[in-house]
């Protein structure tokens, strides 16, 4: 499922040497470890070839990817910078998914594309999109790879502990530390030979699931507590309001969470989570089990993501009506 890396490696390839005087890699909103490992990743791995680059961001990174000592990397994108020579989307595939950076993506000529959400169809030797891959992190461990091997160079030399670290964040992160379906031998492969190459899996586990800020634990506890469970215990979800947060002096990505230890009760099928987010705006983040599509759903209200976790975002709606809303068309699909 991954016989078309050696094509985009290459077309990677020219149309960096070609077009290699301003390479901007983008990603989603909301960023995640995912998104981050393997942009930055990437970066790590062109920087190793000679090349320049730099990761396109609107937000601010979540606290829990601070170890990966980030910076250098990263450039603050808003909708009036120049039009990159080349664009890279990783982990996401359309200009709407970036936030305020997607009207920069969506005006460059030169683009290439890294994906592996089931939401998204496109073919091309300028795009890298494998649905079954566990992450984007692992597909771009797949490219670079291939591009050492065209350039004739060690895989040692270019894909540093740094970049190996970046690569297991995105790796162990989308598959909820390899817990997910999306976990396949091809995966845990990989996360072996990034061990011999310098990450080191503890780290990652730690920093991404285990440490919490004492904000972080009472706003997560006090959203687990409101939990209302519909459909005799098959769907479960929660409203985070802007009063929480600021009750718990805690930041949006302090529930992150939240939905996966909604969905991991007992009988649960799918765990939906809103909360309210700047300038009026619902972010809804959904987790499943089959056979719920998470991915259908969140489509439905202009989302997308993976069959199993996905989300949206919602504008111009009363989050207790758009709760009711949602929990209603959850229990007809899971009626049907």
């Amino acid at each position: 499922m991954y016989s078309a890396k050696t094509r985009f490696a290459k077309e990677l390839l020219n149309k960096i040497e070609k077009n290699g005087e301003d390479v901007l890699i983008f990603v989603h909103r909301s960023v995640d470890g995912d998104c981050i490992g393997a942009s930055c990743g990437l970066r790590e791995v062109l920087k190793g070839l000679g090349y320049k680059a730099k990761v396109a961001l609107c937000e601010d990174l979540p606290n829990y990817l601070d170890y990966l000592g980030l910076g250098e990397e990263i450039e603050r994108v808003t909708s009036d910078r120049k039009v990159p020579t080349l664009a890279i989307a990783t982990d996401c595939a359309e200009g709407s998914r970036m936030g305020e950076a997607g009207d920069v993506f969506d005006r460059s000529e030169e683009k290439l594309i890294i994906d592996h959400h089931a939401s998204v169809s496109m073919e091309g030797d300028n795009i890298f999109i494998v649905p079954q891959a566990s992450s984007a992190s692992e597909l771009v461990f797949y490219v670079a790879k291939e591009l050492c091997s065209i350039k004739g160079v060690e895989i040692k030399d270019v894909i540093t502990p740094k970049a190996a670290m970046l690569f297991l964040t995105g790796m162990i992160t989308d598959t909820g530390r390899y817990s997910y379906t999306n976990t396949n031998p091809e995966t845990l492969e990989a996360s072996a030979e990034l061990m011999r190459l310098g990450g080191q899996i503890a780290p990652v586990m730690y920093n991404c699931y285990d440490r919490k800020r004492k904000e972080e634990l009472l706003i997560s506890s006090l959203a687990c507590a409101s939990a209302r469970f519909d459909l005799d215990g098959k769907i479960a979800s929660c409203v985070v309001t802007n009063d929480l947060f600021e009750k718990c002096n805690a930041g949006r990505d302090d529930i992150s969470e939240v939905v996966s230890r909604l969905r991991d009760v007992e009988g649960v099928v799918v765990a939906i989570v809103l909360r309210e987010a700047d300038e009026g705006k619902i972010r809804v983040n959904i987790r499943s089990v089959a056979p719920f599509d998470a991915s259908s759903f969140a489509g439905a209200y202009g989302g997308g993501g993976h069959i199993r976790a996905s989300g949206c975002t919602v504008e111009g709606r009363d989050i207790n009506e758009l709760r009711d809303e949602m929990v209603q068309k959850a229990i007809e699909s899971l009626k049907d």
